[in-house]
């Protein structure tokens, strides 16, 4: 993703294209320009996904951006990060409670969540680091750590 795409190549692209791009953006959040694309796909109003694959606009998507942004839960994002710990450990159990069944593996509800976290991280000034393995009886097997961005 480190090549800089434009609206129009967006456009060009066929439906397989961007859900391919899409897929790869969301789970490859290695940076804030990488979050930026995904963005942007989003904003396009273009089709990108199949049905069944949680994206932005859904519920459970709104549902993890409501647990993720909230103030209140900053505090263990930041907490977990500054550990050395995966945040999404910390706000899992806030998902799952919320989500219930809907939040899995194979509609990509872990990744949506991983996603965000990355994209709450970048605008505290985090940097993604190392991924570790996530506690026993978790959703999602691994998840990212990060760390704050040395000036």
């Amino acid at each position: 993703m480190a090549k800089h795409i434009t609206l129009d190549e967006l456009n060009a692209w066929t439906f397989e294209q961007r859900q391919a791009f899409y897929r790869s953006g969301l789970t490859r959040f290695d940076n804030a320009e990488a979050v930026r694309l995904v963005e942007m796909m989003v904003a396009s109003g273009l089709p990108y996904r199949p049905g069944k694959e949680i994206a932005h606009g859904d519920r459970e998507m709104k549902a993890l951006e409501a647990i993720i942004y909230s103030p209140y839960n900053e505090k263990m994002l930041l907490e977990a990060a500054a550990s050395g710990k995966p945040p999404l450990g910390a706000l899992e159990p806030l998902i799952v409670e919320t989500l219930r069944d809907d939040y899995r593996v194979d509609n990509g509800g872990t990744i949506a969540a991983g996603y965000l976290i990355a994209r709450r991280l970048y605008a505290l000034g985090f940097e993604k680091s190392s991924s570790q393995k996530m506690p026993d009886g978790s959703v999602a097997r691994t998840a990212a750590t990060f760390r704050k961005k040395r000036a």
